[in-house]
């Protein structure tokens, strides 16, 4: 387009000197023409932009990661000119989707249409808008484009994908030995905590013989959890200054990260407190997996806009919890401010865990201070788990 503005406007002013300095009708015609050209090409866009049709749909709104979603778009021309130029954008198109969508640009004949169908694979967990971003019109001359942005374009939820711990080091041994006979589901079988009615997949060990006797009726005991004083999870949503397409792959590991430890507790009976900041401060407690898919749901949309540092939300929570607590904190954003707090945190009696998400295949090189500060969070009797982008979170958080 702008070659062809160049020379349109070269070509202009050769007209103007031509008929400057030898007057005539044929010098004026040309120079007429010239002035005309870009009001009749404004009018033919125009034309295009308030008559072409389209329509896109898709047949999965929610998915889980690695999933495939078709995307179908269909463009017409219901006229009986030419249309000479059209180009669609597509959401995501350099990010999520990236390498996925095939056309850019193509004419449309009178009364004839396009259809297109993709199929398209969620590699990251999120709430994206999906579909076509906008249309480029452009004319026969390529002097004017004009350019048709959707209003309101489609949503596609990516649920992150649930990764199962057979384990994960969690301190079960804040109450004295004689409190703590444990089985495998990390509970005290000598307390019953509560007795609920049978649900599928409960293990008949658990069945309350007597109880389910008097009422006739199939009822289960919970055994009371090792953790009643909450393991407290703390997610970093705060942006890194990467590009988008790579901020998108570290934030898909952390939550991943994230749903496998809360997936593991839950299941276990541990008790939760999630909090991150979003905008608003959030703090969501769960108590046992019939509360999961609540928070998969808030995990799945969240968006990393956080403006507290995490080690400032760790100081606001292990302020007021309970000194017994187990405290999980998933960040990729590591420094000495944090391995500060963490310190101080574990010295008041909590039990620290952090999971941290590297972006060091992103940056391509390795941070000196970061590795000073994991190496030395073992010496304070802190555990640590470093997952790359690439890394197999099921095998270093078991590890």
């Amino acid at each position: 387009m702008r070659k062809s503005r160049i020379l349109f406007i070269c070509l202009f002013f050769s007209a103007l000197t031509f008929t400057y300095f030898n007057g005539g009708k044929v010098p004026y015609m040309l120079l007429y023409t010239m002035l005309i050209l870009p009001v009749i090409s404004i009018a033919f866009t125009l034309v295009i932009y308030l008559r072409f049709k389209f329509g896109q749909d898709l047949d999965k709104r929610f998915v889980t990661k690695g999933d495939k979603v078709k995307f179908i778009f269909s463009i017409n021309n219901e006229d009986f000119f030419l249309y000479p130029y059209l180009r669609v954008s597509f959401h995501g198109s350099n990010t999520i989707f990236e390498n996925q969508y095939q056309i850019r640009s193509f004419s449309l004949n009178p009364f004839s249409g396009r259809n297109y169908d993709f199929e398209l694979q969620c590699n990251y967990r999120g709430n994206y808008e999906i579909g076509i971003n906008y249309v480029e019109i452009e004319d026969v001359f390529g002097l004017i484009k004009m350019r048709y942005t959707l209003d309101q374009p489609k949503y596609i939820t990516v649920y992150p994908k649930i990764i199962y711990l057979e384990k994960f080091r969690l301190k079960t041994d804040f109450m004295s030995e004689a409190q703590a006979m444990l089985n495998t589901r990390d509970e005290d079988m000598t307390t019953i905590s509560d007795v609920r009615k049978y649900q599928y997949g409960d293990s008949l060990r658990r069945i309350h013989w007597k109880l389910t006797a008097r009422t006739q009726e199939l009822m289960v005991k919970k055994f009371q959890s090792t953790s009643e004083t909450n393991t407290l999870m703390l997610l970093d949503l705060k942006k890194n200054d990467f590009a988008p397409g790579e901020n998108i792959i570290l934030e898909d590991k952390l939550i991943e990260a994230a749903v496998a430890v809360l997936y593991y507790c839950l299941y276990k009976w541990i008790p939760v407190e999630l909090v991150y900041f979003s905008d608003t401060l959030h703090s969501i407690h769960a108590k046992n997996h019939l509360m999961f898919n609540e928070i998969y749901e808030a995990l799945a949309k969240v968006k990393f806009n956080g403006e507290i540092a995490v080690e400032d939300l760790l100081e606001i929570y292990t302020e007021n919890a309970l000194k017994s607590t187990n405290v999980v904190l998933f960040t990729s954003n590591l420094n000495y401010d944090l391995y500060g707090q963490i310190y101080k945190t574990a010295c008041s009696g909590y039990n620290v865990s952090l999971v941290y998400i590297s972006p060091e295949k992103i940056t391509g090189t390795r941070d000196d201070e970061i590795e000073d500060i994991l190496s030395s969070l073992p010496e304070i009797g802190i555990d640590s788990y470093r997952i790359g982008i690439d890394d197999d979170i099921k095998v270093i958080l078991e590890s």
